[in-house]
């Protein structure tokens, strides 16, 4: 018998775009700001429904972005100082059907296509997700929660991504 059509993250469609609204990285409790980030981040990530994602996220936190250069070209340390603070990657998208749910269980992101983390490439990156539909905090905005932990280090890091308002 064949299991019944689940629905999950990748029910977001027609695509899936949301803004990043809060990210959280701690340990032991204690909120840090991770891999050049900083604290609040802003970001988009894309679902679309044929089965891939993309993402992009960059810090806020001033000094970390390099000032205008109106009307001059940046320069080559304001393109370096960007690529420390930035994160993107995009590639396939996958759900875990077991133990997932509509509302909660793990995607994967991958085997990434193209990634600011060379490292990536090629790799599937395991997220836990959530779902809030109509979350009041958004003003009634759907909430994708992705998070994961690392073992090793004992960090948790939490993404709240509100679907951006239709146009």
């Amino acid at each position: 018998m064949a299991a019944p059509k689940q629905h999950a993250v990748s029910d977001f469609s027609p695509p899936l775009t949301s803004s990043l609204t809060l990210r959280r990285h701690s340990l032991n409790g204690t909120d840090l700001g991770v891999g050049g980030l900083g604290h609040n981040p802003v970001g988009q990530i894309t679902y679309d429904p044929t089965g891939y994602m993309s993402v992009s996220m960059i810090s806020t936190t001033p000094g970390d972005i390099p000032p205008p250069r109106t009307p001059d070209k940046p320069t080559y340390d304001d393109f370096a100082k960007v690529g420390e603070h930035i994160l993107a990657y995009a590639g396939e998208l996958h759900i875990a059907w077991e133990n997932s749910t509509a509302t909660s269980g793990r995607v994967y992101h991958g085997p990434l296509m193209m990634s600011s983390r060379t490292s990536w490439l090629g790799t599937k990156q395991t997220r836990n997700y959530d779902v809030t539909m109509n979350a009041t905090e958004t003003g009634g905005r759907d909430v994708l929660h992705l998070w994961l932990r690392n073992e090793t280090s004992d960090q948790v890091a939490n993404l709240y991504w509100a679907r951006a308002p239709p146009t």
